[in-house]
């Protein structure tokens, strides 16, 4: 009838590599939804109840001319939807939902992502 095949050592690792990735998908999947029952339901319409605006600061900034038209072409609100774009980046920062190296303040701490390494100073 049906004869099973045996798997060649690249399949095996690709394979063996694929039942890995499963796995931590399943994991983070299991998190993720722990994570939201954390989060009580009123907390997604919040928003719509109570509206909040920060205060709005004028900037002059110089963007690459592509992005520029590519939000313009968007329409009405496009400096509206640069901020938001600005800000769900500054939230996936602050939460480490992505993680960035280099971003330090003036002392030279790094302020987002990985906590600073810790270089040995030879004597």
């Amino acid at each position: 009838m049906f004869e099973e095949r045996r798997r060649n050592i690249e399949q095996e690792r690709a394979h063996f590599k694929f039942m890995l990735e499963l796995e931590r998908q399943e994991e983070w999947l299991k998190d993720f939804k722990l994570r939201q029952l954390l989060v009580p339901p009123e907390w997604h319409r919040i928003e719509s109840r109570v509206p909040v605006r920060p205060h709005k600061t004028k900037l002059t900034a110089a963007f690459d001319a592509d992005v520029v038209k590519w939000f313009r072409r968007m329409g009405h609100g496009y400096q509206a939807r640069m901020n938001a774009v600005l800000r769900a980046y500054m939230l996936a920062l602050i939460s480490k939902h992505i993680l960035s190296e280099g971003d330090t303040n003036r002392e030279g701490d790094e302020i987002w992502g990985l906590p600073a390494k810790k270089e040995k100073k030879e004597e």
